[in-house]
């Protein structure tokens, strides 16, 4: 029962009492004490009355509710019970449906994953076996350029040496001539059979050179613009050879061609690395430009290590940019795309050097890990040889950004292709006229490298062009 319908009882119960009162005082002449006593008593006995059947309602309500609740309960229990007992069915069954349906999966995958290994040691057995003919054929092709080379200085036939940019040039037409250089021919393959006429005397010097480790390391800042301030550097490689520094573009198709390429990106990016962190010291912002051979890539003993290197340095792999050259990037093979992927696991980037053709998917290029495009000022000037696609040169920087990619021009050599790249919207460039190559001093590389720097200068190299220096 709710509170009004107490309530109204209450008045009632004092109305008849009250009631009850006047007729004794008024109508049987009982004094007025009598007659208030006698209401008061009336009223006393009607709550009495009253209280306990208003009890039995009320626990008789409360009662009712229970046994709802109650019933309400079991049902829900008994739906629970059904619930459980249709999980436990489940449960018993999926494990015996699961080996049913994934079995014959499961037998399927087995076979495929013995027919992989089969053709894995097929693959290594064809591998190991051309590569032996190879070192026949080049055995052979050393041998006829010898004997043909004598034959030229029994009649007084000069020399020659190949220009630093011969091999650059040759990379470039092949490039172009060849589209993207998906033509099933692996990269060490092309470099055994396009590699440009040698001294065989400068190949011997050049082998000797890097198994010796004459080597030094020149590094060339990578600027803002406009505000020329030093954001990075490249690392460029020379050879110390008995009449001067040798530059990557003359000995790298050398060693590539004596496959002592994975030697020398051994030794350099071992001293990269001790280079950074020297100019960490003084600048936490700096990074490094460190050029690689697709060659090395594919060396399995030297991609180990290298890996394992990588590994241990993580925690400057912000601050370094493995480059390699574009010409480079289209030979690759599955088996160097991969490595890339590796590297880029470790948390290392990579740059695109020398850019000759600007219709590629750069797309595909970031989200292998490149971060960064190096094109000659030149080039983006319409100055010299450069396939564009859709995109406007003026419009370029802004559309690799949106790719992941910042567009560096390199090869500046005049103050008037400054003033007309700024209108291409660049932020870095690189070039003799911000900085010619410096070489490394020697207490950065160590006592031994110290050592080894003060037997051979070289003043012949301080007006060479940006584009002769590089690899």
């Amino acid at each position: 029962m709710n509170r009004s319908s107490s309530t109204m009882i209450l008045i009632a119960m004092g109305v008849i009492a009250a009631s009850a009162a006047v007729v004794l005082y008024f109508q049987l002449g009982l004094s007025a004490g009598a007659a208030l006593v006698v209401g008061i008593g009336l009223m006393l006995l009607m709550i009495s009355l009253q209280q306990p059947m208003e009890r039995r309602r009320e626990r008789a309500w409360f009662e009712g509710r229970l046994a709802e609740i109650a019933a309400v309960a079991g049902d829900g229990e008994a739906e629970i019970e059904k619930i459980a007992a249709r999980l436990n069915r489940l449960e018993q069954a999926l494990p015996g449906r699961v080996r049913e349906q994934t079995g014959e999966l499961a037998a399927e995958v087995e076979v495929v994953g013995e027919l992989l290994r089969q053709v894995t040691e097929t693959l290594a057995e064809l591998e190991s076996t051309v590569d032996g003919r190879l070192d026949g054929v080049n055995a052979r092709f050393g041998a006829l350029e010898r004997h043909l080379r004598e034959a030229e200085e029994t009649t007084g036939r000069r020399q020659r040496r190949v220009r630093p940019d011969d091999y650059m040039e040759e990379g470039q037409a092949r490039s172009s001539r060849g589209g993207d250089g998906r033509d099933g021919v692996s990269a060490s393959m092309k470099n055994s059979l396009f590699v440009p006429d040698t001294d065989p005397a400068f190949e011997r010097e050049v082998e000797h050179l890097i198994r010796d480790e004459q080597v030094e390391l020149h590094l060339q800042p990578v600027v803002t613009l406009p505000q020329r301030i030093v954001r990075s550097y490249e690392v460029l490689t020379r050879l110390k050879g008995a009449a001067g520094l040798i530059p990557a573009a003359e000995f790298i198709p050398v060693a590539e061609k004596s496959r002592l390429i994975a030697k020398l990106d051994t030794f350099q990016v071992i001293r990269s690395f001790q280079i950074l962190k020297r100019l960490t010291q003084r600048n936490s912002d700096v990074s490094l430009y460190v050029n690689l051979s697709a060659e090395s890539l594919a060396s399995s003993a030297f991609f180990r290590e290298f890996q394992s290197f990588l590994a241990q340095n993580r925690a400057v792999a912000e601050l370094v940019q493995f480059e390699f050259r574009q010409e480079a990037l289209f030979e690759m093979g599955p088996l160097e795309i991969e490595s890339l992927r590796a590297v880029a696991d470790l948390g290392f980037h990579f740059s695109i050097d020398n850019v000759t053709d600007l219709r590629v998917d750069f797309r595909r290029w970031a989200d292998l890990g490149f971060r960064s495009v190096k094109v000659a000022a030149d080039r983006l000037l319409g100055r010299a040889p450069l396939v564009t696609g859709d995109i406007h040169v003026e419009d370029m920087a802004g559309h690799l950004q949106r790719q992941g990619l910042t567009l560096i021009v390199d090869r500046v050599e005049q103050e008037a292709q400054v003033i007309d790249l700024l209108d291409y919207g660049l932020g870095f460039g690189q070039g003799n006229l911000f900085s010619s190559p410096r070489q490394v001093r020697p207490e950065v590389l160590g006592a031994a490298q110290a050592a080894a720097g003060t037997t051979t200068r070289s003043t012949s190299m301080g007006s060479e062009r940006a584009g002769a220096l590089r690899r």
